[in-house]
């Protein structure tokens, strides 16, 4: 009866001690801005701002006063800042602004970050992308705050009223109608307003030089009231968007030995392209099907009906080594549409309209290769919504996440810039995609569609991805982590090093995704960083051996084990894949026990030598090496796991200090150990890290 007591006791201790950790490690935000607060206002305690050789004067004005007289003489120096009456400024707001405007006298318009503000927390920050035209277009993404200079101002009021008079209505009130929107007035005002001011800026053109023409503080600037909406969505999205003019697209598919999966993907084009303006022609790439398969695809193309815009099929057959970009290549040469849409053959068109949408974006001036968001067949899980470049390279983010739901800022919904889109779908004007000199065949296998999409980028177009529209992409929903594929790691590493010595100046950098968002490519969430503690502030974990094993711990799958990353912090922070590690290794993922309490139990991170670096390789001894771990807030698992009890810190890291453990490779695993009971539990997983010194 006094051990029962005793167990209880302890079981509410550690829930209680549990529940505290999670408390404080969801308030990471609300924690990390009052103190980026504090540290910008000492920071403007030792830098003068008003003292600069430029005198800059600063007027702020509700949304709901846009239009009305400033009062401020129109010039360079005087600076208008308008915000949203619901909510307020953020202490350093009006000296960011100020700097901002000194150190760069060439820009006239700039928008910052903000977050919510209840009972003095802060919350749901909306880390902001850099100037984007398309997505702005989409929805007032802009939010609460921005900035202009006088001048500026007073030219975009003055083209205002004469667009006003030119369509023969009256300035003044008349310039919000927000009943016939739904919308507040003063949100459609400032919309307006930031429209004209944009259009003086000529924001929706080309990016000369590569610059941004519209500037963004990378800042929270405004704390919003719970209740107002960010930005609101334009309904025009929900209904078609018209072509400019009529057009011919190209239809590019690479494929070999899968004539039944291609037949679905051309039978599903021809039945949803319908729009009397529109002309395709299809060519089918193949690199070496088999003559039963050649026979059957050949066949089976000669009976498509050219209607219905289709005009031609062509069949291109060559004996050759697999070679992605070769392939679309040699297949954009042999068509001389205007627009080409390179598509892989696992592509299914379930709804009418969806080619249209992607060329009404593709004939814009200024905007470069377009994608469409994919979608698992039969589910609502997204397999692609616009290519995200994070700490480790490019990924899609929101992959396998439910689009029944909004991400972030409705990132999965209408139209948004991002850097690139997956060339499973890409359509590109020809001009451009010439251009840039086609895709890159010295990567024969992966990120040849980002290289395509930089160099789109660099050259100063909008990368748009539409996901106001989806395709079914059949690529496995089973397919295996590639971080557990040392062969196919190996490859990728490779090309990625190709990658970003054709781009040294993407490594790390994404304009359209925030530094503050997750910059982890293993969390497919859109959220803020969830720990605000970089891998090279966590101190080093201190190492015990296990001569004869784990002692009293049983091997059982009950608890899971995820390894999203192991190798030298070097490689983790800056994707050098050799060196001497000064810094040591590195190692982060998941660990959970199904069916149990997983407040009760501690984690180690459990390591053991092995022969060679392959999934099934023999293992050296019995001996094995364990750390305590870094516990990791990880909301995004614990939203997948619903079934599960306590698991908000299912995530762990590690840092391992250079010199701890013997050279060799080491295969990864978790204990976990019972705090309640003396039950210990350990499982093993494929991941094999290499120590050099």
């Amino acid at each position: 009866m006094l051990k029962e007591v005793a167990k209880s006791v302890l079981m509410r201790s550690r829930k209680s001690s549990y529940k505290k950790i999670v408390d404080e490690k969801a308030a990471a935000y609300d924690i990390w801005e009052k103190e980026q607060e504090r540290l910008g206002a000492k920071s403007y305690n030792d830098l003068d701002v008003s003292g600069s050789r430029v005198e800059l004067s600063v007027k702020t004005i509700a949304y709901s006063k846009v239009w009305e007289d400033t009062g401020v003489e129109p010039q360079a120096d005087n600076i208008l800042v308008f915000v949203s009456p619901k909510g307020k400024m953020s202490k350093n707001a009006i000296n960011e602004i100020k700097r901002y405007f000194i150190k760069n006298p060439d820009m006239n318009v700039v928008y910052g970050d903000e977050d919510v503000v209840e009972k003095g927390k802060y919350y749901t920050p909306y880390f902001k992308p850099e100037w984007s035209p398309d997505s702005y277009l989409n929805a007032f993404y802009i939010g609460s705050i921005f900035a202009c200079r006088a001048n500026v101002f007073e030219d975009a009021q003055a083209e205002y009223e004469n667009a006003i008079r030119m369509l023969g209505g009256t300035s003044g009130v008349q310039k919000n109608t927000p009943e016939a929107f739904g919308l507040e007035a003063s949100l459609l005002s400032a919309d307006v307003l930031f429209c004209m001011l944009a259009i003086h800026e000529r924001a929706f053109g080309k990016r000369v030089d590569n610059k941004f023409p519209i500037g963004h503080i990378d800042k929270v600037l405004f704390h919003r009231n719970p209740d107002q909406d960010v930005f609101y969505g334009r309904s025009f999205h929900n209904s078609k968007h018209m072509l400019i003019r009529p057009a011919t697209v190209s239809i590019v598919i690479p494929s070999k030995d899968n004539p039944d999966i291609l037949r679905v993907c051309i039978e599903s084009i021809t039945k949803t392209v319908k729009e009397k303006n529109l002309k395709y022609d299809i060519t089918v790439v193949d690199n070496g099907s088999s003559a039963f398969n050649r026979v059957k695809l050949g066949t089976f193309l000669n009976s498509v009906p050219r209607e219905n815009g289709l005009t031609n099929i062509q069949y291109l057959y060559k004996v050759e080594d697999f070679n992605f970009s070769h392939m679309c290549n040699r297949g954009a040469q042999r068509t001389s549409g205007e627009y080409i849409l390179f598509l892989n053959d696992d592509i299914e068109a379930t709804k009418d309209g969806w080619l249209r949408e992607m060329l009404s974006q593709a004939q814009l001036n200024h905007v470069g290769a377009v994608g469409a968001k994919l979608i698992y067949p039969d589910t609502d899980l997204i397999q692609h919504a616009g290519i995200t470049s994070v700490r480790l390279g490019p990924v899609h983010k929101l992959q396998r996440m439910h689009d029944k739901r909004a991400h972030y800022f409705g990132f999965n919904r209408g139209i948004h810039n991002l850097i690139g889109a997956t060339g499973a779908c890409l359509l590109v004007a020809r001009s451009k995609y010439e251009e840039v000199g086609g895709l890159p065949e010295v990567l024969q296998v992966a990120f040849n569609d980002v290289d395509l999409c930089f160099s789109i980028h660099e050259a100063g177009y909008y990368n748009v991805c539409c996901n106001h529209i989806s395709l079914y992409h059949h690529e496995s929903l089973s397919r295996g982590l590639d971080t557990q594929d040392p062969k196919k790691m190996e490859r990728l590493a490779a090309e990625y090093d190709v990658l970003m010595r054709r781009h040294p100046r993407m490594y790390n950098y994404d304009p359209f995704y925030s530094q503050y968002l997750t910059d982890d490519e293993t969390i497919p969430p859109i959220i803020p960083k969830e720990d605000f503690t970089p891998a090279e502030d966590i101190n080093y974990h201190k190492m015990q051996v296990h001569e004869g094993g784990y002692p009293e711990a049983r091997e059982d799958a009950v608890v899971r084990v995820g390894i999203e990353f192991c190798g030298s912090l070097e490689k983790w922070m800056y994707g050098i894949r050799d060196g001497e590690c000064e810094d040591g290794y590195f190692v982060k993922g998941y660990s959970f026990v199904i069916g149990s309490d997983n407040s009760f139990f501690d984690r180690r991170l459990v390591m053991r030598q092995v022969e060679k670096n392959e999934p099934d390789a023999r293992i050296v001894d019995t001996k094995l090496y364990s750390f305590n771990v870094y516990d990791w807030y990880r909301p995004d698992i614990k939203v997948k796991l619903t079934d599960q009890v306590n698991v908000d810190l299912t995530g762990f890291k590690v840092r391992i200090r250079k010199g701890d453990l013997p050279v060799g490779y080491y295969q990864m695993g978790v204990v976990a150990i019972d705090r309640t009971s003396r039950l210990r539990l350990i499982n093993w997983v494929p991941n094999i890290m290499y120590i050099n010194k």
